[in-house]
């Protein structure tokens, strides 16, 4: 990454770059395996919030377990960006008028359909590092 220094970022700025990305990577457990899913999601009062497609394996999958997310941004030639990787509690929304709430106002890069799912990921660690000046 030519010369560009990192520089790591506290809880706060971890958060608040999460806040930007909005496509991330959520880290967990699937048949006593380590297993990854490219998800969109959000921001809400310092949690992650992933929406899942109705017929996902994932709600089920990292319910009450603790996860690992990660998100990025890298500029083109690789020497601005940053990276974050939080760890915390996942749970399934269930309330109804949460759920009315996140379906018209979570976004998401794939097409959402009524029978999406609202993951919550309570974040209870937070890392991550900057290099350049990505923002």
């Amino acid at each position: 990454m030519g010369g560009s220094r990192a520089e790591s970022l506290s809880h706060g700025e971890c958060l608040r770059l999460l806040g930007r990305a909005g496509v991330g990577r959520v880290v967990y457990t699937k048949h006593a395996m380590p297993a990854i899913d490219l998800v969109g999601y959000t921001m809400r009062d310092g949690a992650v919030i992933i929406r899942s497609p109705g017929d996902s394996e994932l709600p089920s999958a990292v319910r009450n377990a603790v996860v690992a997310f990660q998100a990025d941004r890298l500029s083109a030639d690789l020497t601005a960006g940053w990276s974050v990787s939080v760890v915390g509690h996942a749970t399934e929304i269930s309330d109804h008028e949460e759920v009315e709430k996140l379906s018209g106002a979570a976004p998401t890069p794939w097409p959402a359909s009524a029978g999406d799912r609202f993951l919550k990921i309570t974040v209870k660690l937070a890392s991550g590092t900057r290099i350049g000046n990505g923002r």
